[in-house]
C-alpha cells in the first residue's frame, strides 16, 4: 500500500460527501474504481479495501447525521454547566462553549456581567473544569440572513451545538471545581501561560507571543489582523505544521545535545506532542501536524519508513472518521489541501530549484494556488502580494521570531525581571514589524476581490490547478512554467469578468438589523451604489465595560456582502442622513472599498458622527458632495433623481435624501427615515409621483407611511428594513395594517432577511433569504 493511501483517503472523503451533500459522489467513486484498476494497476484486495472504506465512511457519516440532534426541547430553564473549552470576557460580555453535565450536550453560554467587581471575580475563578448551577433561557442560533452571509446556526451544528444559553446571573457561590482530567489540566496550563504573557510581556510583544506559543490571537488588535490577512500571511499568526515542526526539531536537537538518546527523545516527543496539541489550542492545523509527526515517529520506531503523503492520508482518514463534520471547517480544508500539495510538489521543487530564494518563492506559489479556491469561497478575495510576503515573513517567523519568543518565555519563567532590557528591544522590533506590515498591506491592489465563485467556476479551479501542477511536474523551464501558469490565471480572469460585467443587476436590501443598507448593482458594470451602511447606537460605558471588539454592521455584514459580490468600487456611497443606524458602518466600508464619491444631504447641523466620517473621507481623499432635490444621474439602463430635501432641514429624519429610481423595469422610491411632515411636503411638490416599489420610511414607524402618502404614491410592493425584536417596536402594527388595507405586498428584513431584486434590462424577480 506504499504511496496508495492517498486514494484510500480520497475514497473516505467521497463517502462523507455522499452522505452530507449528494449521491453524485457515488458516481465519482465508480470512476475512481475503474481508474485505479486500469491506470494505477490496483490489486483486487486494494480495490476491496477502497470500497469498504467508502462504504464505512458513508455509514459513519449517516449515523453522525442521525445523532446530530438536541436532547432539549427549548423550554428548560435550569442547567448544570461545565466550562471545558475556551471562554472570552470581552468588556462586560462573557461568552463560552460549555457542556451541560446531565445531558453531556454542548451549548454556547452568553452572559452580561453587571459590575466591575463581578468581572474581576469571574476572571479569578473561571477555569477549565469549573461547573455551575444556572438558570437561563435557551434560544436558537441565527441562520444566515444575507446572501453568502455567515450561517451561525450551521456553524454550531457542525460542532454539535444547537442552543445559546442566555443567563441573567452567574453566582460563583453555586459553582465548584471538578476533578481535573488530562484535557482540563493542559487547558488550564494554557490559560495560565496566556495570562502570564499578557501580564509580564510588553504590549507589542504579548499578542504575538500568545499567538505563536499558545495559538491565541485574542490579544492581537483588529488592525494588525487585517494587515496580515491582506498580505496573505495570516496563517503565521496561528500555530501550524511549521510551528509544530520547528518546536519539535528544537526540542529533539536540545535533547540530543544534552546527551539524551534518540530512542528516549522519540518516546518523550510521543508523550509531549498530544499535550502540546492542547496547549496550542487544538486547532485542525495543530492536530494535523501533531498527528503526522506522531505517525512518522512511530513508523520510524516500529516500521520501515512511510511516505509523507501516506502519513497525511492516514491522519485525514483517522481525523474524519472521528469527526466527519470537520470537513466543513475552513482551517481543516486549508491545512490538509495546502500541506498535501506541498508534499506532492516538494520533490519537483527541490530537484528543479537550487537557489534558496527561488525555492521559497516557488513554495509560496504552491501554497497560494492550493489555497485560492478555498479562500475565494469563504473570504471572496485573495492576496496578490502573498507570494512575496510569504518569502519575507516565513523565514522571519520560523528562524527568528518563533525561537526568540520561545527562548524569552522559557527564560522569563526562570529569571523574570532580568530579561527587562531584551524584552524592551524585542518590543521595539515587533512594533516596527507591525508598522511595516500595515504599510505593506496598504500597497494598491494588494488584495484581489472577486466574490464567491459560481459552482462551475469552483469546478474549473479544482480541475485547472491540479492540471497546472501536473504540467509543471512533467516539463521544466521558466518559459514553459509561465505559459502553464496562464491556466489558473485564465480562470481568475473569467471569475473577474463574471462578477464585474455580469449581464444581471440587483437591488438588495441588506439585513443589517435595526438600520438601513441598500446595494444597487447595474448590469454590465454600469455602476455600483450603496445607500446607507447600517450601524449601531453607541452608549456611554465605563472602561471595564468597553468591548475590545464591538459589533459593527458595516464591517461584519455589509463589507462581507460587498466582497461576496466581487465589489471593488462603489461609484456613489449615498448616506441619506446622519443617524448612526444609517451611517455608523460607513468608516468600515471606506477603509476597504474604493469609494469614488460620498453623497450626503444638505443639513443645518453636522453631527459628531458625520464629522468623524468627513475626516476619514478626507484622509482617504474621497470627495464628499452635499446635495438636495434637483440632482440626478443615469446610465444606459437606469436613472436616479433626488426628490428631497429641498432645503436645509433641522429634523434629520425629514431631511433624509429621498431618491426616485428607474431600473429593471420598475420604479423605486428610497425614503431614508422620512416621516409624516417630509412625506406631506414630498407629495405636495410631486403630486403625480407613483412608484412600483416603496422603501418604507423610518423602518415602518408610526410617524411614517400615512394614508395620504400611500394613496398618492400607490406602491405595489413595500419593503421595510427593521431589526428583529427591536426596542422601538418597528414596524408599527398600524403601518403594516395600512399597507395591507391598500393591497400592498409587504417584504420585511426582520422576517425575510435580505431582500433582493435580480434583474436584466427589462424585468426581474424578487428573492428573500428566509422563506
Amino acid at each position: 500500500m506504499k504511496g496508495k493511501w492517498t486514494y484510500i483517503a480520497f475514497a473516505a472523503l467521497l463517502g462523507i460527501l455522499s452522505a452530507f451533500i449528494s449521491p453524485i459522489f457515488f458516481v465519482i467513486i465508480v470512476f475512481l474504481h475503474f481508474f485505479l484498476i486500469k491506470i494505477k494497476q490496483f490489486k483486487k484486495n486494494q480495490i476491496i479495501l477502497l470500497l469498504l472504506v467508502f462504504a464505512g465512511f458513508f455509514l459513519r457519516t449517516e449515523w453522525a447525521e442521525k445523532q446530530n440532534i438536541s436532547q432539549f426541547a427549548g423550554a428548560e430553564t435550569n442547567f448544570h454547566i461545565l466550562f471545558h473549552r475556551e471562554w472570552q470576557l470581552n468588556g462586560d460580555f462573557l461568552s463560552a462553549e460549555i457542556k451541560e453535565l446531565h445531558s453531556k450536550e454542548k451549548m454556547m453560554l452568553r452572559y452580561k456581567v453587571k459590575t466591575k467587581e463581578e468581572k474581576e471575580g469571574l476572571m479569578d475563578h473561571l477555569h477549565a473544569g469549573f461547573s455551575c448551577s444556572v438558570s437561563g433561557v435557551l434560544t436558537r442560533p441565527s441562520a444566515a440572513v444575507n446572501p453568502n452571509g455567515f450561517d451561525y446556526m450551521n456553524y454550531l451544528a457542525h460542532k454539535q451545538i444547537y442552543w445559546l444559553l442566555e443567563i441573567n446571573e452567574l453566582d460563583t457561590q453555586r459553582c465548584s471545581s471538578q476533578n481535573p482530567s488530562f484535557s482540563t489540566f493542559f487547558q488550564n496550563l494554557r490559560n495560565k501561560g496566556i495570562s502570564y504573557i499578557q501580564n509580564q510581556f510588553p504590549t507589542d510583544t504579548a499578542p504575538l507571543a500568545a499567538a505563536l506559543l499558545f495559538g491565541d490571537r485574542g490579544l492581537i488588535d483588529e488592525q494588525t489582523i487585517g494587515a496580515y490577512r491582506r498580505l496573505g500571511v495570516i496563517h503565521l499568526l496561528a500555530i501550524s505544521g511549521l510551528h509544530v515542526g520547528m518546536l519539535t526539531g528544537m526540542i529533539f536537537y536540545m535533547g540530543i545535545r544534552l546527551g539524551v538518546t534518540k530512542e528516549s527523545m522519540t518516546n518523550f516527543l510521543l508523550f509531549f506532542l498530544p499535550c502540546y496539541a492542547i496547549l496550542a489550542g487544538a486547532a485542525p492545523s495543530v492536530l494535523r501536524a501533531v498527528c503526522m509527526l506522531m505517525i512518522a515517529l512511530l513508523a520510524r520506531k516500529y516500521l520501515s519508513s512511510l511516505l509523507t503523503q501516506d502519513v497525511i492520508s492516514l491522519v485525514m482518514i483517522a481525523y474524519t472518521f472521528a469527526a466527519p463534520y470537520i470537513i466543513f471547517h475552513v482551517g481543516f480544508q486549508l491545512s490538509f489541501v495546502v500541506t498535501f500539495l506541498l508534499i506532492l510538489s516538494a520533490p519537483v521543487l527541490i530537484k528543479r530549484i537550487t537557489h534558496p530564494l527561488g525555492l521559497l518563492l516557488a513554495t509560496s506559489l504552491v501554497c497560494q494556488l492550493a489555497a485560492t479556491p478555498i479562500l475565494l469561497y469563504y473570504f471572496f478575495e485573495v492576496s496578490v502580494v502573498s507570494i512575496i510576503a510569504n518569502a519575507i515573513y516565513v523565514p522571519l517567523f520560523s528562524v527568528v521570531i518563533l525561537p526568540v519568543l520561545l527562548f524569552l518565555f522559557v527564560v522569563h519563567l526562570l529569571v523574570g525581571e532580568v530579561l527587562t532590557i531584551p524584552l524592551i528591544v524585542t518590543n521595539l522590533l515587533f512594533k516596527w514589524l507591525d508598522k511595516f506590515s500595515g504599510s505593506f498591506a496598504e500597497i494598491p491592489f494588494a488584495v484581489l476581490t472577486l466574490g464567491r465563485p459560481h459552482p462551475l467556476l469552483i469546478l474549473c479551479y479544482l480541475i485547472v490547478i491540479p492540471v497546472f501542477f501536473l504540467i509543471w511536474e512533467k516539463k521544466s523551464g521558466f518559459r514553459f512554467f509561465m505559459r502553464s501558469l496562464l491556466l489558473p490565471v485564465m480562470v481568475l480572469f473569467i471569475h473577474f469578468l463574471s462578477t464585474t460585467y455580469s449581464p444581471y443587476g440587483e437591488v438588495t436590501f441588506i439585513d443589517v438589523g435595526q438600520g438601513d443598507s441598500i446595494f444597487i448593482k447595474l448590469p454590465y458594470g454600469q455602476g455600483n451604489y450603496l445607500i446607507d451602511t447600517g450601524g449601531v447606537l453607541m452608549f456611554e460605558t465605563e472602561e471595564w465595560q468597553r468591548r475590545k471588539k464591538g459589533y459593527d454592521p458595516g464591517k461584519e455584514v455589509v463589507l462581507p456582502f460587498l466582497k461576496s459580490r466581487g465589489v471593488r468600487v462603489i461609484d456613489k456611497l449615498i448616506l441619506t442622513h446622519g443617524d448612526a443606524d444609517h451611517i455608523g458602518g460607513a468608516k468600515a466600508i471606506l477603509s476597504e472599498v474604493n469609494i469614488k464619491e460620498i453623497v450626503m444631504p444638505v443639513t443645518k447641523e453636522v453631527s459628531d458622527l458625520e464629522k468623524a466620517l468627513l475626516t476619514a473621507a478626507s484622509e482617504k481623499k474621497v470627495p464628499v458632495r452635499f446635495i438636495q432635490s434637483g440632482e440626478n444621474w443615469a446610465s444606459s439602463d437606469a436613472s436616479f433623481f433626488v426628490l428631497s430635501p429641498e432645503e436645509r432641514i433641522a429634523n434629520k429624519n425629514d431631511g433624509s435624501l429621498v431618491i426616485y429610481g428607474e431600473m429593471g423595469g420598475l420604479t423605486w422610491l428610497f425614503t431614508g427615515d422620512l416621516e409624516e411632515e417630509g412625506e406631506r411636503r414630498l407629495i405636495e411638490v410631486y403630486p403625480s409621483l407613483t412608484v412600483d416599489i416603496l422603501k418604507v420610511g423610518h423602518h415602518g414607524s408610526k410617524s411614517s407611511s400615512t394614508n395620504e402618502f400611500l394613496t398618492s404614491v400607490n406602491p405595489s410592493i413595500a419593503i421595510i428594513t427593521a431589526g428583529r425584536n427591536n426596542r422601538y417596536g418597528h414596524p408599527h402594527a398600524e403601518v403594516v395594517d395600512r399597507l395591507g388595507e391598500k393591497g400592498v405586498r409587504v417584504l420585511r428584513t426582520d422576517l425575510h432577511g435580505a431582500i433582493t431584486y435580480k434583474f436584466s434590462r427589462d424585468g426581474g424577480t424578487f428573492f428573500v433569504v428566509l422563506p
